[in-house]
């Protein structure tokens, strides 16, 4: 029987549809199980993190602990996944399923300890309380720096495993109707056409390698004649459309990735079909898993949802503005629908407004600023100006007073446009450094020498501490001398009599560290992040000394310098400047 090609060709054909549907399945069925488990692992960790988001302000006041426990049954019961809040000590707080003082100690459990240790746990293990294998995910509960416990979700993975056989059984099926159908065609069609089929099966895999220039020859007239010369016109046609695909893909791949902008694009169902590197970099999205997915499952913000819903719905375009808590940005968003015989999807423009808006705040805040920090000293000019027209010149005392008053507001307004110059040219890189190698140590002596007079008039000590004897940086000597006069010259200004100033220096790596600490009346958490900004003034009630613009200055010339400046501050204990300086 096998002596006949016919019935080789039917068994060779048999046995290789077995062969490849098998292997085919193996791939799939352990890729589909890897993707579902994946996709499950994902899922939990998603509900995980808003499930940690929501129990976050209980676990911060440990009055409402106990309400934890009935948060997560009512979560448990609108998500149907086990939902488990776990103590830092593996004790339960609370469970979706469970009485939380029923449950042993979970601190053994693989999952909880990887969360421990990295942030992230997952384990898949039978279940006996539930009689079936579960998969657990289980991530950390952060306030800041403090872990406040441990968030777990679990769900059995009996759909995947179903999911699974009902793959494996569809296979079974389609091998058994393809060998089948093999079996009949082979049968019917083998005598007539082995001869032109093995022509066009030799062509389909030149032009599948792609020579699109190979050519069927055939001099009939009959269906085989016809085959091979449609053959010829599809393997031109298939060329042509390659070569224009390519480019069209090429030349909108080149755009889309040299935008500026973020390019979205879904299907009708809300789906990302594509998504552009720069929107990638707007909203700190990984590239992986992004399209396929809705677009609430790639970037978790209901109003770029919903903007994408309104322009579905409608199909009108559609623009909004939000801020972004997350990313701390704001961004535009324009949903442009895609019609062509309907509607088949919609394009979203994002545009990252961020730095403008911030450039405009800044701007308001800084002629508010200086509308501030003028009108005080102008209008004491013009009191004591007004007061001086009234008569106060017949008191030669009193008009001296007075003049002195007024030009030391003077000298302050002037020495307030001078800083103010002075810190716009530092931003602005119009500063020139000139720089050498300079003796750090020697500098911070010759500036406490410097002030030592001013010190010793409001009973402080100055002291320097330093871990080597030379520690030569490359500065502009001047400007850093600037940068260390302001730090320490702040320091005596806010200490109180009998308070010592120190000045540090050490090597850290590649850099010189320098700190200044006082022992004076410190600075709030809520001022320490806002001290280096231009006319802020932590104590308020000493606004009429100084210009507010010392550590602004200190702070764009250290980043001139290539270094790095920061405040650590205690209040009633005192106040530690930081700034590091490239070593030579």
């Amino acid at each position: 029987m096998f002596r006949s090609i016919k019935w080789r060709i039917i068994f060779w054909f048999v046995l290789l549809i077995v062969v490849s549907m098998t292997i085919f399945g193996i791939l799939l069925t352990n890729s589909l199980k890897n993707t579902q488990l994946a996709n499950l692992a994902k899922q939990l960790e998603n509900e995980a993190i808003i499930i940690s988001e929501v129990c976050l302000p209980y676990l911060r006041n440990t009055a409402d602990i106990d309400e934890i426990d009935k948060l997560v049954k009512t979560l448990g019961a609108d998500i149907e996944e086990r939902i488990t809040i776990i103590a830092i000590d593996g004790s339960i707080i609370g469970d979706s399923d469970e009485a939380p003082f029923s449950m042993e100690n979970h601190s053994s459990r693989p999952e909880v300890k990887d969360a421990l240790a990295s942030g992230y746990g997952e384990s898949t293990r039978y279940s006996t309380s539930l009689d079936e294998k579960m998969m657990y995910v289980a991530i950390l509960i952060s306030d800041g720096d403090d872990i406040l416990g441990i968030t777990r979700t679990a769900l059995p993975i009996t759909q995947v495993n179903n999911f699974i056989n009902t793959v494996i059984n569809n296979i079974i099926l389609a091998t058994a109707v393809a060998a089948a159908f093999v079996i009949i065609a082979i049968l019917i069609i083998t005598p007539i056409t082995v001869r032109p089929i093995t022509e066009v099966t030799r062509a389909a895999r030149r032009i599948s390698d792609g020579d699109f220039d190979y050519k069927i020859t055939s001099g009939s007239s009959d269906e085989s004649g016809q085959l091979a010369r449609a053959f010829n016109e599809m393997s031109l046609k298939i060329k042509q459309m390659i070569e224009k695909i390519s480019a069209d893909k090429a030349e909108l791949s080149t755009i889309l990735e040299n935008m500026t902008d973020g390019i979205i694009m879904t299907d009708r169902d809300g789906n990302v079909t594509l998504i552009n590197t720069a929107c990638l970099k707007i909203l700190n999205i990984e590239d992986t898993v992004t399209t396929a997915k809705p677009l609430i499952e790639v970037f978790r913000d209901h109003q770029l949802s919903e903007i994408l819903k309104q322009c579905l719905n409608t199909g009108k375009q559609q623009t909004t503005q939000f801020e972004s808590i997350a990313l701390k940005k704001f961004i535009q968003a324009i949903a442009i629908p895609i019609s062509s015989d309907g509607l088949n999807g919609a394009l979203i423009l994002l545009q990252d407004l961020t730095e403008l808006r911030s450039l405009q705040t800044t701007r308001r805040e800084l002629i508010g600023n200086i509308s501030h920090e003028f009108r005080t000293p102008l209008a004491g000019i013009k009191a004591m100006t007004q007061t001086l027209q009234d008569g106060a010149t017949r008191d030669p005392v009193a008009a001296k007073d007075f003049l002195n008053r007024i030009e030391d507001e003077v000298d302050r307004l002037t020495q307030m446009v001078s800083e103010l110059t002075e810190l716009s040219r530092i931003e602005s890189g119009k500063v020139e450094l000139k720089t050498e190698i300079v003796d750090i140590n020697k500098l911070i002596e010759e500036v406490l020498l410097q002030l030592k007079p001013q010190a010793d008039r409001q009973k402080l000590a100055l002291k320097c501490k330093f871990e080597s004897g030379q520690l030569p940086v490359k500065a502009d000597r001047e400007r850093i001398r600037q940068v260390i006069i302001n730090l320490i010259h702040n320091a005596i200004k806010f200490s109180t009599s009998g308070k010592t100033i120190t000045a540090l220096s050490s090597k850290q790596g590649v850099f010189a560290v320098i700190e200044i600490s006082d022992e004076g009346i410190g600075i709030s958490k809520d001022d320490l992040s806002h001290i280096f900004e231009r006319f802020y003034k932590a104590d308020k009630s000493r606004s009429g000394q100084g210009t507010g613009m010392g550590l602004a200055i200190a702070k764009h010339l250290v980043r001139a310098h290539g270094g790095t400046i920061s405040a650590t501050s205690e209040e009633g204990k005192g106040t530690t400047i930081t700034f590091t300086l490239p070593l030579v």
